[in-house]
Formats: C-alpha cells, sequence, structure tokens
C-alpha cells in the first residue's frame, strides 16, 4: 500500500509538470540511457503523437520504429518495436543496453531542454534533449 501511495505522489508530480503529451513531439538526441553517458553515439527518438502514436529513431547503429498507447496523462504503453538489422559490433552492447531500457519506459516528463523517460516506478532510466530546429 506505502507503494502505491508513493507511485500515486511520484505520478501526480510529473503529471502537473508535463503540460501536455503534445508537448513531446519532437526529434531528440539521447545523452544518458541508466546511468550511462551515451551522448557520444548518434541515438536518436523522434515521437509523432496523433491517432498512432509513433516513435522511431536511432539505436547507435540501426534505425528502429514502432507505436506506444498514451492511456492517460503522460503515460506511456510501448508496442513492439521493429528495426534495421545492420551489423556493428562496436556497438552491439550500446544497442541492447538502450532497446533494453527503451522497452522499459512507462511515462514521460517534458522538460526545459528534453524528455525524460520512466519506468513504472517512476525512476528516469533514459534523458534526450530536443534537437534544435534548423
Amino acid at each position: 500500500m506505502k507503494l502505491a501511495t508513493i507511485l500515486v505522489a511520484l505520478m501526480s508530480i510529473t503529471i502537473t509538470s508535463c503540460k501536455d503529451m503534445k508537448d513531446v513531439d519532437g526529434d531528440y538526441e539521447v545523452t544518458t540511457v541508466g546511468s550511462n553517458d551515451y551522448s557520444e553515439y548518434d541515438i536518436t527518438i523522434s515521437i509523432e503523437m496523433g491517432e498512432e502514436n509513433k516513435i522511431s529513431g536511432k539505436s547507435a547503429c540501426n534505425q528502429y520504429f514502432g507505436s506506444f498507447k498514451n492511456p492517460e496523462k503522460n503515460q506511456i504503453e510501448m508496442g513492439m518495436l521493429a528495426g534495421t538489422k545492420m551489423y556493428c559490433s562496436d556497438l552491439d552492447e550500446i544497442e541492447k543496453d538502450y532497446k533494453n531500457h527503451l522497452s522499459k519506459v512507462a511515462s514521460v516528463e517534458v522538460t526545459k531542454t528534453g524528455i525524460l523517460l520512466m519506468d513504472k516506478k517512476g525512476k528516469v532510466i533514459i534523458i534526450a534533449v530536443k534537437k534544435e530546429d534548423i
């Protein structure tokens, strides 16, 4: 019961800080995955809110794409992701780590510089900064 209360409190804080899921739309560069700084790798996320709620990007070597559900406020239910299958032995572990974390995303918080992707417990597992409009 205490865990449920804590989760509700964390969700309330997150929901009030996330103006609207439409604010999530855009292109982002991933800087942190778990406790790892991945800013030197070409990892990106593109989010398109709408009827299909699409997600796509690059996971260091391969392209990925899929969809997600947005049942309420800033909650996310990741769908199956598909992607290319290029072989990049030097980036294999980084890609696996990123995709593993991405599959665990349950909520999102919009920040001044980008987004925070969190797991079911409200722990930040991916940090991404919004790409500047060119």
